[in-house]
């Protein structure tokens, strides 16, 4: 019984050890700049002072700036652009560009038609140019504000469809790029080609919307790969002895959409520095912050310092 009352004492005082919160000392953490003002290109060395386990830099260009860190949207100009080509045929207006906000996506190459054609979709074929022939024609920025307002995650299709008796139109599509443009004249992918999945933006990677196919008349169905986008109904008049009807969509995309900013890990834990250089490559005044941070199991501290950095 003795060796019982020993052993819960123990697991007692164990217990208690466990659950007692490992306290922090206090942050201490400082940065100076060596110079009042630099020239473009030229290196701007930070020291430091202090013993934060971390040390993470905004230098506050675009893609790196500390106020944006957590920002998933903004306001800008979505702007959707692309090149067409039209191969063969002289069919007219085969090939209409679409805008549903209630499509319900999910589609696959066995999915109802009736999924596509039962959405609501907005015809914006006028919005841009396209070829006449087989030169390839740059369609213009078309601009997509006015779904953007509506506060909704959209979808967008490029719908061909032929007629009967001639030979039916083949339509290639490359430099498809969808961008949110800000009016500080950053620009952030929101969407481009089948088959790239990720994008870059400001040293952030994005994960881009998908792309399927609908063929809703005949069997005709877009070939999508990260270089074009292309459908072809009948290659002959003789050939050509139904009508043809394929979808090819994307998202669902939010217009609003960026990617945030990111930090520049200057120190870690293994990686003790006391000083750090950054070279600004254009003029102009900019919002450098230092975050330093300690952490442990229990906590977790930080503190921000801010320099203004003019470059000449």
């Amino acid at each position: 019984m003795r060796i019982l009352h020993i052993s819960l004492a123990l697991a007692m005082i164990a217990l208690g050890s466990c659950s007692k919160e490992i306290s922090l000392d206090a942050l201490s953490f400082e940065v100076k700049a060596d110079s009042a003002s630099y020239k473009a290109g030229s290196r701007a060395t930070f020291l430091f002072s202090g013993k934060p386990d971390n040390i993470t830099f905004y230098p506050g260009i675009p893609g790196r700036r500390y106020e944006f860190r957590d920002r998933t949207e903004a306001a800008g100009i979505p702007q959707l652009q692309f090149r067409t080509a039209r191969n063969s045929g002289t069919q007219p207006n085969s090939l209409a560009l679409m805008v549903s906000t209630d499509f319900p996506g999910g589609i696959t190459a066995s999915s109802d038609p009736s999924i596509v054609t039962g959405a609501t979709w907005t015809d914006i074929t006028a919005r841009a140019t396209w070829a006449t022939t087989s030169t390839v024609t740059p369609s213009g920025v078309v601009d997509l504000s006015d779904f953007a307002a509506a506060g909704k995650p959209v979808y967008i299709a490029f719908r061909y469809t032929a007629t009967a008796g001639s030979i039916q139109n083949r339509w290639t599509i490359t430099n498809l790029s969808l961008r949110n443009v800000l009016a500080d004249g950053t620009s952030y992918v929101l969407d481009t080609l089948p088959a790239i999945l990720v994008v870059n933006n400001y040293g952030v990677n994005s994960n881009m919307p998908l792309w399927a196919n609908s063929t809703v008349a005949n069997t005709y169905r877009w070939t999508l790969s990260a270089t074009n986008m292309v459908i072809a109904g009948a290659s002959t008049a003789a050939a050509a002895t139904a009508p043809a009807e394929a979808w090819a969509i994307t998202g669902p995309i939010n217009l609003k959409k960026v990617t945030p900013d990111a930090g520049i890990i200057v120190q870690t834990m293994a990686n003790a520095v006391s000083s750090f250089s950054y070279a600004y490559a254009t003029p102009g005044t900019y919002q450098a912050v230092f975050v330093g941070s300690n952490a442990n199991r229990d906590k977790q501290q930080s503190v921000e310092r801010q320099l203004t950095i003019s470059v000449q």
